[in-house]
């Protein structure tokens, strides 16, 4: 199998050594009885060598597809455990979601020593403010014929008094205000000639207004042991802030 043209070659010359003997000639039928000894030997040579060569390839592959299987193996093995992990993480972030906000006790422990710590910055946080929009009536004037001075006036306290009916406070003053602007812009327009050269505009008007909320928290930074330390207090500080043997503070 693994060598057949070469004992194929050995049996023709053994062939040819039998008749040469048969004819007479020993002496070179002898001579073609060694040659063909010597083929068979090789072959036998031959084929066991690519046996062997042939184990050695089966062998191999054998071990590839079993190294190749067991990475496989791993790389599924590894896959379960980042999926078990990745469900341990959802579920620690489920229920960290459904828990109460942690609340932090800075009271002063029994025999606890405090240490003063030096207060490097103190800011105070307030809820955003109110932004309040309009829309008024912007005059435009393409001409020299000028703006309806007396209608302006009338139309600027007609605006202001409906504008204070907006809101209360601080609000009421400032819908008055916008509201007597507005109402100057359409009072100006009174008695004008459609063919004239004055037309208006709508043109919206933001502004952000103070709510008057009080302060929401105050923002503490501090240092102690070289290291800074922030916490969020409900009235402002001194210089110093008391605090712990870990820098935790306490009231």
């Amino acid at each position: 199998m693994y060598a057949s043209a070469e004992f194929d070659q050995a049996a023709v010359t053994l062939r040819q050594a039998d008749d040469l003997a048969a004819t007479g000639r020993s002496h070179d039928a002898h001579e073609l009885a060694v040659l063909a000894n010597q083929r068979a030997v090789a072959a036998q040579n031959v084929a066991r060598l690519r046996s062997e060569q042939a184990a050695l390839v089966a062998q191999r592959t054998a071990t590839n597809a079993r190294i190749q299987a067991d990475v496989t193996q791993q790389q599924a093995t590894a896959a379960q455990l980042q999926a078990a992990e990745a469900q341990r993480q959802a579920d620690q972030a489920r229920i960290l979601a459904a828990a109460p906000p942690a609340t932090y006790d800075y009271r002063r422990r029994e025999n606890e020593p405090l240490y003063e710590a030096p207060v490097t910055s103190v800011r105070a946080v307030v809820g955003p403010p109110q932004q309040r929009c309009w829309v008024e009536r912007q005059v435009v004037d393409t001409g020299s014929s000028g703006i309806n001075v007396p209608g302006a006036i009338v139309g600027g306290v007609v605006g202001g008094i409906l504008g204070h009916q907006i809101g209360s406070g601080r609000g009421q003053d400032l819908a008055t205000g916008i509201g007597a602007v507005g109402g100057a812009v359409v009072g100006a327009n009174v008695g004008r000639d459609a063919a004239g050269t004055v037309y208006t505009q709508d043109v919206q008007r933001c502004e952000n207004i103070s709510t008057g909320v009080p302060l929401d928290y105050w923002d503490v930074t501090y240092t102690f042991r070289g290291y800074e330390h922030h916490v969020q207090t409900t009235s402002p500080p001194g210089r110093t802030i008391l605090v712990n043997a870990q820098g935790e503070p306490r009231v």
